[in-house]
């Protein structure tokens, strides 16, 4: 079956639930915890849908991705603002903007595909070193709780335009020695009285509280505030599981 990473318009439809509310958190993270320039760096930029909603809201952006397929998505949505955003392919441990950002920010777990604390720490001091004084990096992903995740299972249909489709997410409970849990997607799509059926099943890095906090403890970054994917503040202890961490740099 071919992915649901192959066509970024379906990609783009079934993730765009919120992009308001989460574009608006972020700004408002920024303007709280960071500094006060409205400029902001995402790696892993995909169909540069938050990217979108900040320049609307008069930001400075710049995005980056290693599909050429999910770029050239972004670059016609942000046809429009050339002076005020710039897209460059690049992976998430190794490019290397040239200039520096009040806010940058890596949202949905995709932190989670970079598979050793190697690459996850490569990752987070290429964040530091592309933060200005005072800036922030919000890292947003899923914890895992060893011993007490079950397999679950997530359907929803998405609405846009005249576009509509079924969304099933199931994610198996992570191995703690290996640190992987498995995802699996489908996405069905009506296609001429039937459904075109999309798949991705891969793996993501698992990490407890302990283990985030560990991993933070050895990049540049500190913990400046954590909220829950409500926007409430929450904290690195466990008891919530969905986070967006609020990180500054050490120096």
């Amino acid at each position: 079956l071919p992915s649901l990473y192959s066509d970024p318009a379906l990609y783009d439809l079934v993730h765009a639930e919120g992009t308001d509310d989460e574009v608006w958190l972020l700004a408002w993270i920024a303007k709280t915890h960071g500094s006060a320039s409205k400029t902001a760096l995402e790696p892993a930029c995909g169909t540069g849908r938050y990217l979108a909603g900040l320049l609307r809201r008069g930001w400075t952006v710049e995005g980056y991705d290693l599909s050429a397929r999910m770029l050239g998505f972004a670059r016609k949505r942000l046809a429009g603002w050339k002076k005020h955003a710039k897209l460059s392919r690049g992976e998430m441990t190794s490019f290397r903007p040239r200039a520096r950002y009040g806010l940058a920010f890596n949202l949905l777990s995709t932190f989670r595909h970079l598979m050793t604390d190697r690459e996850a720490l490569a990752h987070l001091r290429l964040m530091a070193a592309a933060l200005e004084p005072g800036g922030v990096f919000v890292l947003g992903l899923d914890l895992s709780a060893y011993g007490q995740d079950e397999a679950d299972e997530e359907v929803w249909e998405c609405r846009q335009g005249g576009r509509r489709a079924r969304h099933v997410v199931m994610t198996l409970p992570p191995d703690s020695e290996r640190r992987r849990e498995r995802i699996i997607n489908f996405v069905a799509v009506p296609a001429r009285g039937r459904e075109k059926v999309l798949e991705s099943i891969y793996d993501l890095r698992s990490y407890s509280a302990a283990e985030l906090e560990a991993l933070i403890a050895h990049s540049p970054l500190r913990l400046e505030a954590c909220y829950g994917y409500d926007g409430k503040p929450a904290a690195l202890d466990g008891a919530e599981r969905a986070l967006w961490l609020v990180l500054k740099s050490r120096v």
